[in-house]
C-alpha cells in the first residue's frame, strides 16, 4: 500500500475506521504528504468513534499542504451508532485496496502471537473506479447534517455495481434495504462451493439457513473465523452458531 501511495500520480483516497498515532500512522501520514507536495490530490476520512484517541491536529501538516481530512460522523450520542467500517485506499481511480486492517500497530501482527491477522485484497481498476464513486458520496456525508437528504444518499450508497472484474456491494449506515445480505442469499442459493472468511460472524438467520440447505445438499461451505476476538461478546454469540452449523 505504501508502495502504491508513492506512486500515485493524481489522487488518492483513504478511508478507515481507526488510525492510531503510531510509527505505521506517521508512515502512512508521511507518505500520503510527500504526494501531496508533487501534486497529487489527498482525501483522507476516518471515523470518529474508532479513531476517538486520534487528536485531529496528527493531519496539520497535510491539510496546511493542501489535503483534505474528515471525520466520518462527529461524535453526537444521539447518532453514536452511525460508523463507517469500510477500510479502502483508493490511487488514481485506477487501483484499490481494501480488508479488514486498520492502520494502527496491531494490525502488523500475526494474529497468534500479537495482534490481529486480517485479510486485504488489491482490486483493479473497474471496481476502483466504483469504489471511488462510493468514497465521494460518503466523504460528502460525513458531518453527517443532511437530514433531508440522508434516505436519498443512503439508497445511492447501498448499491450492486456490476463491473467486467466482478460485482461491488456497498452499503452505508442509516435505514434502507440490506442489498449486501440479499446479494448474498442469492450467491449462496446459486453457488457450487462456499468459502467465507470473517472476523466477526453473525450472520442473520436466512443466511444460516441457506449456508446449512447448501451443505446438506453436498455442496461445499468453508468457514475461516477468529481464534481470538476484541469483541468476545460477539465470539461468545458467532460459537453459538457453531452447532447448527456443524449438523448441517
Amino acid at each position: 500500500m505504501l508502495a502504491a501511495v508513492e506512486a500515485a500520480s493524481s489522487s488518492i483516497r483513504l478511508e478507515v475506521y481507526i488510525f492510531r498515532v503510531s510509527p505505521i500512522g506517521e508512515t502512512v501520514r508521511e507518505a500520503l504528504l510527500r504526494a501531496r507536495q508533487r501534486g497529487v490530490r489527498v482525501q483522507v476520512l476516518v471515523d470518529a468513534l474508532g479513531s476517538i484517541t486520534l487528536p485531529e491536529r496528527f493531519w496539520d501538516s497535510l491539510i496546511a499542504a493542501g489535503g483534505q481530512f474528515r471525520w466520518f460522523n462527529p461524535i453526537k450520542f444521539k447518532r453514536l451508532g452511525f460508523r463507517d467500517h469500510r477500510k479502502v485506499l483508493i490511487l488514481d481511480e485506477r487501483s484499490a485496496f481494501i480488508g479488514g486492517f486498520n492502520v494502527a500497530p496491531e494490525y502488523q501482527g500475526d494474529g497468534i502471537t500479537k495482534g490481529w491477522h486480517d485479510v486485504g485484497l488489491r482490486v483493479p481498476e473497474p471496481v476502483a473506479r466504483e469504489l471511488a464513486a462510493s468514497f465521494d458520496l460518503m466523504f460528502g456525508l460525513a458531518d453527517y447534517r443532511h437530514r433531508r437528504l440522508a434516505r436519498y444518499r443512503r439508497a445511492v450508497l447501498a448499491r450492486i455495481s456490476q463491473t467486467e472484474a466482478g460485482q461491488l456491494l456497498t452499503n452505508a449506515p442509516g435505514r434502507g434495504p440490506h442489498v449486501i445480505k440479499s446479494a448474498l442469499l442469492r450467491d449462496i442459493h446459486a453457488s457450487a462451493s462456499i468459502d467465507i472468511i470473517s472476523g466477526y460472524f453473525l450472520p442473520p438467520r436466512q443466511l444460516r439457513r441457506g449456508m446449512i440447505l447448501a451443505a446438506r445438499r453436498g455442496r461445499r461451505v468453508r468457514l475461516i473465523l477468529a481464534g481470538k476476538s476484541d469483541v468476545r461478546l460477539s465470539q461468545f454469540a458467532s460459537r453459538h452458531l457453531y452447532a447448527s452449523l456443524l449438523r448441517g
